[in-house]
């Protein structure tokens, strides 16, 4: 029989790619696709992008992680791209 705390493991509660217990162990919100509403979901922070899901600019350049990818198709991980 599987332990109690299983489902956690499993569940996706805001069904962003991220489970539960992933979103706990980064520290993201797992009833919020995008933790720091910058544009970019806690699943493509952590797996594609390599960026803070906890901070909406990773970089520090004053631009959203989102706004560097989604409209200036820029590194949000490197100042000098933007």
């Amino acid at each position: 029989m599987p332990h109690s705390s299983d489902w956690y493991k499993n569940r996706d509660t805001d069904q962003d790619g991220l489970t539960d217990y992933e979103e706990y162990i980064y520290g993201t919100n797992p009833l919020i696709p995008d933790t720091d509403q910058d544009g970019l979901t806690d699943y493509e922070e952590m797996k594609t992008y390599n960026t803070d899901p906890n901070k909406q600019d990773s970089d520090g350049d004053e631009l959203k992680d989102g706004e560097e990818v989604n409209e200036y198709k820029t590194n949000p991980n490197e100042k000098d791209t933007d």
